[in-house]
């Protein structure tokens, strides 16, 4: 499936399986957030970014949406971004603590990430997807890019979905989604 197709279904699912959360999604971002956005932290999101924040923009407080992460709206993006590009500026990080080409797409409001990384650290794949924590130097490279991570949601979902009718949110944190060959690839901040 295409990442539009994927969204799609996923808008299906969350309709029919999760009503009460679908409820909270935000609406689209429009295209001139984009491309403040992209202006602001002089980057060129890749196209699936750009059609995932267009799909909702985040979320109203922290339900989980998938392994206990929530939406991450394009304007909570841009200031994890700010707080961390600071930090990174200053000095406080070590090497490949942060990256200012990691957007982050889902937070668990901890201060932790999912993020695409369009700089390609550690592997040189830009566009793959990594997991940021605020206090730990793991570094996980999720997925090769977003196309495949949404596929392993959506799956994941359809099979949590025919073992219930609605979906809880202690369901979706449980969730173990399939890994195409070769990930998750460890890594270490440091």
């Amino acid at each position: 499936m295409t990442f539009p197709e994927l969204l799609t279904r996923l808008d299906t699912l969350l309709q029919q399986h999760r009503p009460e959360y679908y409820a909270t999604l935000g609406p689209p971002t429009t295209g001139a957030e984009l491309a403040a956005f992209e202006a602001e932290f002089d980057l060129v999101l890749p196209t699936e970014l750009r059609q995932w924040f267009s799909w909702h923009n985040g979320q109203e407080g922290y339900d989980s949406f998938f392994q206990n992460n929530c939406l991450q709206s394009l304007d909570s993006a841009a200031e994890s971004m700010r707080i961390n590009n600071e930090l990174l500026a200053d000095g406080d990080f070590v090497t490949n603590w942060w990256h200012p080409a990691w957007v982050p797409f889902l937070e668990n409001g901890g201060g932790d990430h999912v993020c695409v990384d369009l700089h390609g650290t550690f592997t040189g794949q830009a566009g793959q997807i990594l997991e940021h924590w605020h206090d730990w130097e793991a570094r996980t490279v999720l997925y090769p890019n977003l196309t495949a991570w949404l596929a392993a949601v959506v799956q994941a979902y359809e099979q949590a979905s025919a073992e219930s009718a609605l979906l809880t949110n202690e369901q979706l944190e449980e969730l173990e989604p399939e890994h195409p060959e070769g990930f998750p690839q460890e890594f270490e901040a440091g």
